[in-house]
């Protein structure tokens, strides 16, 4: 891939995940005050983050890019964003708690987890944290969504 082209397409992913993180900034607004605050310090945290690297990617000449060792995944990128687009979805409908076994399943499969019976072991072990640390231990309603009485 040319370094022109390189850079072209970082500038545009890492624009893409600034929108994406612009949009759940808008829409975490909108989340009753105690339940919106780890996902608005998330956005944020990530709004400057993706910005940080824009402007890199702005600033560095196309000449610096070096031809990747092995072709882009992008299967591993499909699934990476299939499960944050299925986690959004879950979460209107079933809350943050139980969708988070979604995103966790879905970018373990797209970061390569080779043991499907482990994946879904750590997926629903992180359930239990996200139920046990923010509902039990902190007290932070968490969204539970429009099927339980979100």
């Amino acid at each position: 891939m040319e370094p022109e082209l390189r850079k072209k397409l970082e500038i545009g992913f890492a624009s893409l995940i600034f929108l994406f993180f612009a949009v759940f900034l808008i829409v975490g607004v909108a989340y009753p005050p105690r339940p919106r605050e780890l996902p608005l310090l998330v956005d944020i945290i990530g709004l400057l983050l993706t910005g940080n690297i824009i402007f890199s990617a702005v600033k560095k000449p196309a000449g610096s890019y070096k031809q990747p060792a092995r072709p882009m995944n992008w299967r591993a990128v499909g699934l990476g964003f299939g499960s944050m687009f299925l986690y959004l979805i879950f979460t209107y409908f079933v809350g943050m708690v139980l969708s988070s076994f979604v995103i966790v399943y879905g970018c373990g499969l797209a970061f390569g987890a080779k043991n499907k019976k482990t994946l879904v072991i750590v997926s629903l072990a992180s359930v239990a944290v996200v139920y046990l640390l923010f509902g039990m231990l902190l007290k932070v309603s968490l969204y539970q969504g429009i099927l339980f009485g979100g």
